[in-house]
């Protein structure tokens, strides 16, 4: 069935997108702010995360309690997140009530009340958080890559910052960034469901009246580096390595995306990828293998997660460079490439149930690419992608980036070496 989407922009800068779903029993509904932590400046690393903590802790006309009834009490759910590149919040709800959802997010967003004591709360609240990932070496590994391999760009931020940086967030910044949400940054509102688009745009116009926009979206200069780190951690015993690369937009147009993906699933998305074949069921080196790309407004990157023995991280490092080397050297094996479009193409559609996986994806598109592509486009474009088109693609890719690696490793023992060339 055709994807049924509407745009409609409103005279404060709001953008609207809506996709139909005429079977659908429910709506997913959401706003999005484009503005994450790379967008941060020195003295506000944490604040966007902060921020999406503290609208859900009461506004001027509900309390924390009335905005987590207010959708529960009708069996949906109201969920937020941030990231690099934006802060989301995103209701799904039975939909004869998307008016009370859009009221609920609006109000959060117009209206928080920023109370000093709940920010003082909610502040050790994130501390804890902070504690959890501190807990997973998987996490901390790629915040490390990012720190090395994007130094001078907002990319190497933590997305929470740390806990001397949440610490010294101050009241006086939170009311200029709500201020900011209020009157300066262009918001953009997704929804997927049985949504009648002119009754959306309707909502939206009354509910965020007094939204104005007078400025744009921050900016961020990419940048990039070869670099190596490692760092020695207590109370661990696996060895977390995470290497990758990364491409200025201006090689990463639309059929090169779509190279890309067909590579990364290829090569560690699922089970039956080559790096989990290699390291996990051959060699027996890692439980958790795989590899992974973001997609950013100016760059892209790609790179590979895996978790081992201390003494076996040479070898599982050697093996993966040694399949993406065989990969840009003989490409696909035979019948891998029909496997792997099915996978990407099977995945998407999977999805095409969920408005709230709908939603998602067609915010993101926005915010990451610029604009919206239909499944009915990207379907399209993945079948007609030539196998030769994406090895091609990818040694293009790979011989013009800058390469990265960071380890964290059990302390106690002697560090490992890895020379910043380790990709040649």
């Amino acid at each position: 069935m055709k994807q049924i989407v509407k745009k409609t922009v409103l005279d404060n800068g709001i953008t609207i997108l809506t996709d139909y779903m005429p079977h659908a029993y429910s709506v997913a509904v959401g706003v999005w702010v484009p503005r994450g932590s790379r967008h941060e400046a020195k003295d506000e690393f944490g604040l966007s995360h902060f921020y999406e903590h503290l609208v859900f802790k009461g506004t001027e006309n509900r309390s924390a309690l009335e905005i987590a009834r207010a959708i529960e009490d009708k069996g949906g759910n109201l969920e937020a997140y941030t990231t690099r590149q934006e802060t989301g919040f995103y209701a799904q709800i039975e939909r004869s009530h998307l008016p009370l959802a859009i009221d609920v997010i609006a109000d959060m967003l117009m209206h928080p009340r920023m109370d000093k004591k709940e920010m003082e709360k909610e502040r050790r609240v994130i501390i804890e958080e902070i504690h959890s990932y501190d807990d997973i070496p998987e996490e901390i590994v790629g915040d490390v890559f990012n720190a090395i391999h994007f130094k001078g760009c907002g990319i190497a931020h933590s997305i929470t910052g740390n806990i001397k940086q949440v610490k010294a967030l101050t009241h006086k910044q939170m009311l200029k960034y709500k201020e900011q949400v209020i009157n300066d940054i262009p918001l953009l509102i997704c929804a997927s469901g049985k949504v009648n688009h002119d009754e959306l745009v309707e909502l939206c116009a009354e509910k965020f009246a007094q939204k104005k926009v007078n400025g744009t979206t921050p900016t961020d200069i990419y940048k990039a580096s070869n670099s190596v780190k490692v760092v020695q951690k207590q109370d661990i015993a696996q060895s977390n390595l995470f290497w990758g690369l990364s491409f200025d937009r201006s090689l990463m147009d639309e059929r090169a995306r779509c190279a890309l993906s067909l590579f990364n699933v290829a090569m560690g998305a699922g089970m039956a990828s080559r790096l989990f074949q290699k390291i996990r069921e051959d060699k027996g080196l890692a439980y958790s293998v795989y590899s992974t790309a973001d997609v950013y407004l100016d760059c892209t990157d790609w790179g590979i997660s895996l978790a081992t023995e201390p003494h076996q991280l040479k070898t599982a490092l050697d093996l993966s460079l040694a399949e993406v080397h065989n990969f840009l050297k003989r490409g696909f094996n035979k019948g891998e490439y029909e496997r792997t479009k099915t996978n990407i193409l099977g995945a998407m559609y999977l999805g095409a149930d969920s408005p709230e996986k709908r939603v998602v994806r067609m915010a993101e598109q926005v915010l990451h690419l610029g604009e919206f592509f239909s499944m009915e486009h990207s379907e399209k474009l993945i079948n007609a992608m030539p196998e030769e088109e994406v090895v091609e693609t990818t040694n293009k890719l790979f011989s013009a980036a800058k390469f990265s690696a960071a380890v964290i490793e059990p302390a106690g023992r002697k560090k490992t070496e890895l020379d910043t060339n380790f990709f040649n």
